[in-house]
């Protein structure tokens, strides 16, 4: 079988493995995966973070951080990278289903790869956007079940799935700021941490008392704690799943990325916190 008789691939690098998070994973045993899309309403075809607010726009990484942020006006600002995520925001938001048989082949080579470095595999679906993966689901038929078995090593079951259910085994995480994707159970295997901005902070409060984890961004190194829950240096790695758990969530400390971020005076940085 090949890939052609099932998907008609349109990115052959769909996840990012050699960023920088994907490089600290590596010193944990684990290939990171991560899908970076065009944010919030910047591809032109809807919105893909709902719960984004102001200053996440405006600061946000899948734009003013890494290659992303190398554009000017000589550019028009834009490059390559943006183009590539803008096009993928588009082919999710156009070509669902396409898009869906896409990632899942894309998950399968990620864990080959993975098992080719005897590593674990963990996929963030989300690196710039804030989709409820856990609510889409694609009809697997039983020849693309085999071939995703064959690519992966692993045993992919025909059927209606989540990218979560067709593979059961593999770890996934994200940040959301969609607190109501907290509503409902989670799959086993997703890691979902909230993230705070300027406008939700009662949210994150109201959520680490329920025993979420909420990522908050310090400017000046880790308090350690904040509104007397406790902070772990989050920067250490993006394997969320890894983060110690409890009755009472913990502060994921982060540090502020992109140069934008790094000069934030609007809330969504925390500066003196404690």
């Amino acid at each position: 079988m090949t890939k052609q008789s099932f998907v008609n691939v349109q990115f052959e690098r769909f996840f990012s493995m050699d960023s920088a998070k994907a490089i600290k994973a590596q010193e944990y045993g684990y290939l990171n995966a991560i899908n970076y899309m065009a944010p919030h309403k910047s591809a032109g075809v809807g919105n893909l973070c709902s719960h984004a607010s102001p200053v996440c726009i405006e600061l946000c990484l899948g734009l003013e951080s890494g290659q992303a942020s190398m554009v000017s006006a000589k550019t028009n600002w834009t490059n390559a990278v943006r183009e590539s995520r803008g096009r993928k925001a588009r082919y999710f938001m156009h070509q669902r289903k396409a898009f869906m048989g896409e990632m899942l082949l894309h998950i399968a080579r990620a864990v080959r790869s993975s098992k080719a470095k005897d590593m674990k595999v963990c996929v963030r679906p989300n690196g710039a956007s804030d989709i409820a993966y856990e609510g889409i689901r694609v009809e697997i038929s039983e020849a693309f079940a085999a071939y995703l078995s064959e690519v992966s090593g692993l045993e992919v079951y025909p059927g209606l799935h989540t990218i979560f259910s067709a593979f059961p085994s593999v770890q996934f995480v994200d940040y959301t700021k969609n607190h109501t994707r907290f509503n409902r159970k989670l799959p086993a295997n997703y890691h979902l941490t909230f993230s705070r901005s300027e406008i939700n902070e009662a949210i994150a409060l109201e959520l680490l008392a329920k025993g979420v984890n909420v990522a908050v961004i310090f400017a000046s190194g880790l308090p350690a704690e904040w509104h007397g829950f406790e902070v772990v240096d989050g920067d250490k790695h993006d394997l969320r799943h890894l983060d110690p758990k409890g009755a009472r969530g913990f502060v994921i400390g982060l540090s502020p990325k992109g140069h934008k971020a790094k000069k934030d005076q609007k809330g969504f940085v925390l500066r003196n916190a404690a």
